[in-house]
């Protein structure tokens, strides 16, 4: 006849150390996921998100004129290297209103503000505004394209760009 060893005795004692191991697991997970989440958060957030809301149908009425003027903007050339890269931006205006003042192009993340930038372009012919950029991560750019007029309304242009690694 073989003999069976006793079986251990499920006691109090390990039931507490169990039930403590598990929440201690618990708390060093969340622990950990909140530090990386806190340490990655760029501070992106909106102003006044409320009151932007609220006027959102004046800003698709800014839109509506600006295409009725007879103004177009268009990205003439879209950045492929992470340096070394330009950017352009096409725009034509009706003959009988004034060039743009000012044009700027303000290139930002979906996610994150740390690597926003605001690029003043500069007329390089044939109604073509360009300067130089650098890009401080491969991926996807957002582009706003603002031309300012000496008097009447700013005009806008909101497009994507695509950056690859290289």
């Amino acid at each position: 006849m073989t003999s069976v060893p006793p079986a251990k005795e499920f006691t109090g004692k390990k039931a507490m150390m169990w039930i403590v191991g598990f929440f201690l697991v618990i708390f060093t997970v969340n622990a950990i996921m909140a530090t990386v989440a806190v340490g990655t958060w760029g501070g992106l957030e909106t102003d006044n998100a409320y009151r932007k809301g609220l006027f959102y149908n004046n800003e698709i009425a800014a839109a509506e004129d600006q295409h009725k003027s007879g103004w177009t903007i268009a990205l003439s050339h879209r950045p492929t290297a992470m340096e070394n890269d330009r950017i352009g931006v096409k725009i034509t205006w009706p003959e009988n209103d004034l060039p743009p003042v000012q044009v700027s192009v303000l290139i930002t993340r979906a996610v994150t503000n740390a690597y926003d930038q605001e690029i003043i372009l500069t007329n390089a012919g044939d109604n073509i505004y360009t300067a130089a950029v650098k890009f401080a991560e491969p991926g996807q750019w957002d582009v706003d394209v603002i031309v300012k007029r000496s008097e009447g309304p700013v005009y806008q242009l909101t497009d994507k760009i695509f950056v690859p690694k290289r």
